[in-house]
């Protein structure tokens, strides 16, 4: 079937368009494409500014220092507890992911000192996000509905430090040894997350390996969801995790590469 002249330049119109709506946007800071030769939203990744909720941050188990990082310690200076997260071992973002019609992006770096060896599944971490009536109600979200993380913690199947993606209350993968479980030693631990809200996926990456960890599917974003950093083990570890946002994120030929892959 053949189209029509005005047909033919509504096509032409709505692709300009398009091109100069995309175009527009990775003239911004912190917008790139995926993929050079799609020039389509769902190849548009923004690297967003995410920010630690200073007001939300449960200071009982753990504080942000002057640098801004999220330390797994109580603040000397506690101030009160109203509004704050009272069982969840951190804090969450100041604003919910913002709907958008393209992948949004952001990392954390995490400063890992072994005081101790760990034991009895000591946890070290976790990143995700959650809807918004499950950010305080336990210390780890991981274990909520309409949840989606990434924890780091000591297990006791592999007898060493393993990393679990979890969704809906459930873990989904297992990944052993993420860094030795040796007394006195210290690590960094760099992990990226993608929110896809049109495909409703999420992507765990490990930034340090260069490899994508998880993909959990079927996201359910009926409600907000808002991303969550947690710090744990107080007395046998130190930990001190940074968000990396915005134009902080080092956004690789082949990170962009494995991002494509996960979405697909």
């Amino acid at each position: 079937m053949s189209l029509s002249v005005d047909e033919n330049e509504n096509i032409v119109k709505r692709a300009s368009e398009t091109t100069h709506f995309l175009l527009g946007l990775i003239s911004k800071c912190d917008v790139h494409l995926l993929k050079p030769d799609a020039l389509d939203k769902s190849m548009v990744l923004k690297c967003i500014h995410l920010k630690y909720d200073t007001d939300k941050v449960n200071l009982d188990l753990t504080h942000i220092n002057t640098e801004g990082d999220l330390i797994n310690s109580m603040s000397d200076t506690r101030s009160a507890r109203k509004g704050r997260l009272t069982n969840f071992c951190g804090t969450c973002s100041t604003i919910p992911l913002p709907l958008a019609d393209c992948p949004q992006h952001w990392e954390t770096e995490t400063r890992v000192g072994l005081d101790k060896t760990l034991t009895r599944r000591s946890l070290i971490l976790e990143v995700g996000v959650c809807a918004d009536g499950e950010m305080g109600m336990t210390h780890l979200v991981a274990r909520r509905p309409h949840a989606y993380s990434l924890t780091v913690h000591h297990c006791t199947t592999h007898k060493g430090i393993c990393r679990v993606t979890w969704k809906d209350e459930k873990p989904v993968l297992h990944l052993p040894d993420t860094i030795p479980n040796t007394a006195g030693a210290s690590h960094s631990l760099h992990y990226g997350v993608v929110y896809d809200d049109a495909r409703k996926k999420i992507v765990f990456i490990d930034v340090k390996e260069n490899k994508m960890m998880s993909t959990l599917d079927n996201v359910d974003s009926s409600q907000p969801l808002w991303p969550m950093f947690g710090v744990y083990s107080t007395y046998l570890l130190t930990v001190s995790m940074r968000p990396v946002v915005g134009s902080d994120i080092n956004l690789t030929e082949e990170k962009k590469a494995m991002i494509v892959e996960a979405l697909s």
